[in-house]
């Protein structure tokens, strides 16, 4: 269904027949791509195809992935038309989230357009907090400055807390990412701790999170930086072992450790699975273990999800996306890794795994033929 929008709002503003037109062509493009994002999410999800990716899934089924571009170009037609009318937001809004989908050498132009009406005109506008996770998340640095830019000088106080807050906590999963630099690892946990410190000062009574004040919300992000940083030793916790009864992290201790957080409708969490079962069926006798961490809504979920594709063939919890376990982590992204050492320190964390192998393998002390068994599929990969 394509949806005509006659007025959007008391602001409504300009709202003519061409921007009506350029804003059918941004609907007929969403349905179109949410029809071939749920083909290729079922085709991956299938059994035997937890390895394959976007791009296997799109040749399988002969499918198509629609053109972002024209309704990117429709979408600044509008914006750039009234830029401030709730219509003008709805476009930028758009057109924000689709820079990640239409190709990188045209992308930089597009990106100027979006970010300098966002700079411009949103600073000081509370309308801007349904895309502030999106800056932080999708923006690059070019969204977390942004996000600094609301936090220093923004009129709103709630632009300014929900920015700080959604700093902390988005950026928390980068501050221990092997795949960064040391001194890129050190400057981003620098801003992090900032951002946190500020939102319990400054913005404690500000509801950022599901109806959380900042004070209460932000706890978590201290906890981590204090608690689980690389170098730390991890703190205990419990969940059930899927098929088994309750379980603690410290049974497993003299044991490298990988955790994984993950879920059976996160199509990545699904298509690291084999990469996972490569590490465990290689190391596992170098006092390597595997525990899976789910979120899932319901044990029940996950129990189906293995006996459609064999059970995973090592520790498998469950927790649930509201338990304290997930909640103190504060695990934002799925999936996350985290790499133990046997003796309970935290050697690294990630979203992705490849970033960790040389943790792992050097904690173990994999010998060359474990090492080339890893990475040489990885190189092959």
């Amino acid at each position: 269904m394509i949806i005509v929008l006659a007025a959007c709002g008391s602001n409504s503003g300009e709202t003519g027949p061409d921007r009506i037109n350029a804003w059918q062509t941004v609907e007929r493009y969403k349905i179109d791509q949410r029809i071939a994002t749920q083909r290729v999410s079922q085709w991956i999800r299938e059994p035997g195809n937890e390895a394959k990716d976007w791009e296997d899934a799109t040749i399988a089924l002969g499918l198509e992935m629609p053109d972002a571009l024209p309704a990117v170009d429709a979408a600044l037609t509008i914006a750039n038309a009234n830029p401030v009318d709730d219509l003008g937001f709805m476009a930028l809004r758009f057109a924000f989230y689709e820079l990640r989908n239409i190709d990188q050498a045209v992308r930089s132009n597009y990106e100027d357009a979006v970010f300098e009406l966002l700079e411009t005109h949103y600073i000081h506008d509370l309308r801007l907090d349904r895309i502030l996770l999106g800056l932080i998340r999708f923006g690059g640095d070019r969204g977390v400055d942004l996000v600094d830019e609301v936090v220093a000088r923004s009129n709103q106080r709630q632009l300014r807390g929900r920015g700080a807050y959604w700093s902390a906590s988005e950026r928390l999963k980068d501050v221990d990412d092997l795949s960064k630099s040391a001194d890129e690892r050190a400057q981003i946990r620098a801003e992090v701790m900032h951002m946190a410190e500020l939102v319990a000062s400054e913005y404690g009574d500000v509801t950022v999170f599901r109806g959380q004040p900042g004070g209460e919300a932000i706890q978590p992000v201290l906890y981590v930086l204090d608690n689980l940083a690389v170098g730390r030793t991890i703190p205990e916790a419990h969940a059930q072992r899927i098929g088994g009864d309750q379980e603690s992290l410290s049974q497993y201790r003299g044991n490298v450790l990988l955790l994984d957080f993950w879920a059976t409708w996160c199509v990545p969490c699904i298509a690291s699975l084999p990469d996972i079962e490569r590490l465990s069926e290689t190391l596992g006798d170098l006092d390597f273990q595997v525990i899976t961490i789910s979120v899932d809504e319901s044990v029940e979920l996950v129990e189906e999800f293995m006996e459609s594709r064999a059970d995973l063939p090592y520790v498998n919890w469950f927790v649930g996306p509201e338990s304290k376990l997930y909640n103190d982590w504060s695990i934002q992204g799925l999936p996350t890794y985290i790499v133990v050492d046997r003796d309970g320190t935290v050697l690294g964390k990630s979203i992705e795994l490849e970033p960790l192998y040389m943790v792992i393998l050097e904690s173990t002390g994999a010998d060359l033929e474990e090492r080339s068994a890893i990475l040489g599929e990885v190189a092959s990969g």
